[in-house]
């Protein structure tokens, strides 16, 4: 797909200073490469889809006639991805796709009846709704927030979106899985009533950070789960975040700075604060992670723009979910890495980090994770990584510890999302006002 290159200078005020342009305003050139990288990937997805609509998944290592139930999910993420990078509802690619998915979670012959036999997966569930919200989400009008006169932004009336009506009704049936198969009174999310194992744990956070993502976009069209949905995800993040953690500076964007300028540093420091990050389990004796910080964040900013959009946050929880928020980029900003997934040990799940870390500079609206220009580091590895062909290899061809998630289908499809900055900001600023100099509108409803 070919996009003009939109320069925008995103000003956020910083006690009297100011941010510099965005961080994923890259230079005309290199967005060139990028946009290029995109039209490539998107091509070589589509030259992988199979006669019946589908592409290789992970029942295909199963005996004949069985079917992996995560597979429906894995197509989704596919409609969601080409979705993104330019494909309409009328594409065949799509058409073909959908009408897979529509097949199994239907319970079509010779496939997991997934509807009938409660086998519906939250990873399945959300996707679905990312992937039918994607398709749709073309020439949607802006929403325009208003101020008062006090200058507190005013939550905008949601109007329902215009999604065909059979899409708009599953999408409301995803939504009420979701809502039923939260863990209550916990607050998140693990494997409900399917074959996956899940006794180590009540949730995991992985599956946490899907169901929240697809409610959040089926709340922005007037779908919205009850507001105790959202206050009970913010308690289960705040509590499975890490107690404590080293104490680390605070950096952000000197604008006093230019290249060349002697005598003047790049970034300068703020203060501090504790680097507390997130483990997949909750309660387990591991380590964080980059990708499991990264959906930590996300998840906090989710639940605070929700929150006030129901005219539901309370100060006190929006100074908690902000403190949540700035330690968890903290965390990030310490082991910042874009060749790994930083974690303890193995290092699996890179490109899932990596669109974990889009997600995270989306929601949060930071252009610099501490010293780090976490768009164009980002972008500037996956260009480097993408393969002749368009595609992306999967994790266990480079020697390193994998897991069969990590195939050439997932690993492109989270390298484009990340490319195409693929997730829809926050109405108004969510950022921890640590980091602007003052509240961002949503810490200002009182």
């Amino acid at each position: 797909m070919k996009r003009p290159f939109l320069l925008l200078l995103v000003v956020l005020l910083l006690g009297g200073t100011a941010w510099p342009a965005r961080a994923g305003d890259v230079e005309p050139a290199l967005q060139k490469r990028i946009d290029q990288a995109i039209d490539k990937g998107a091509a070589w997805l589509r030259s992988r889809q199979r006669k019946d609509g589908s592409y290789p998944g992970f029942g295909d290592t199963l005996p004949a006639n069985t079917y992996d139930p995560l597979d429906v999910g894995l197509n989704a993420l596919v409609i969601q991805t080409l979705a993104h990078c330019g494909a309409s509802p009328e594409d065949d690619a799509i058409k073909k796709c959908l009408a897979f998915c529509r097949f199994h979670y239907a319970g079509g012959k010779g496939s997991w009846n997934l509807k009938g036999n409660d086998k519906v997966m939250v990873y399945t569930a959300a996707t679905l709704i990312l992937a039918l919200d994607a398709m749709h989400a073309k020439g949607r009008p802006e929403v325009k927030v208003k101020r008062d006169r006090y200058g507190h932004a005013v939550p905008p009336k949601i109007k329902p979106c215009k999604i065909p009506t059979r899409d708009r009704k599953w999408i409301r049936e995803l939504v009420r899985f979701l809502v039923r198969t939260q863990v209550k009174p916990d607050g998140g999310w693990r494997y409900p009533e399917n074959p996956v194992d899940s006794i180590e744990a009540k949730t995991d956070l992985s599956n946490t950070q899907y169901a929240l993502l697809a409610l959040d976009v089926a709340a922005r069209c007037g779908i919205d789960p009850p507001v105790d949905t959202w206050k009970l995800a913010g308690e289960h993040l705040l509590r499975e975040q890490e107690e404590e953690g080293i104490d680390v500076p605070i950096w952000v964007a000197n604008d006093a700075w230019e290249e060349g300028l002697e005598g003047v540093d790049r970034f300068r420091e703020i203060g501090q604060t504790q680097a507390r990050g997130w483990c997949y389990l909750p309660g387990q004796p591991t380590l964080s992670s980059g990708s499991m910080t990264c959906a930590g964040v996300t998840c906090l900013a989710i639940v605070k723009e929700r929150l006030w959009a129901r005219k539901a946050l309370e100060p006190a929880f929006s100074r908690r979910l902000d403190g949540g928020m700035l330690d968890g980029l903290a965390w990030l900003s310490e082991h910042f890495a874009v060749e790994d997934n930083p974690e303890p040990g193995e290092n699996m799940w890179h490109y899932y980090y990596l669109y974990g870390l889009e997600r995270t500079g989306a929601k949060t609206g930071v252009d610099w994770i501490g010293k780090h220009d976490w768009y164009r580091e980002g972008a500037l590895h996956l260009l480097q990584a993408q393969t002749p062909k368009g595609g992306w290899k999967e994790a266990a061809v480079s020697g390193k510890p994998a897991d069969s998630t990590e195939s050439e289908i997932t690993q492109t499809c989270f390298a484009l999302l990340f490319l195409e900055r693929a997730t829809r900001e926050p109405l108004v600023p969510v950022t921890p006002p640590t980091l602007t100099g003052g509240g961002g509108a949503p810490a200002d409803n009182r």
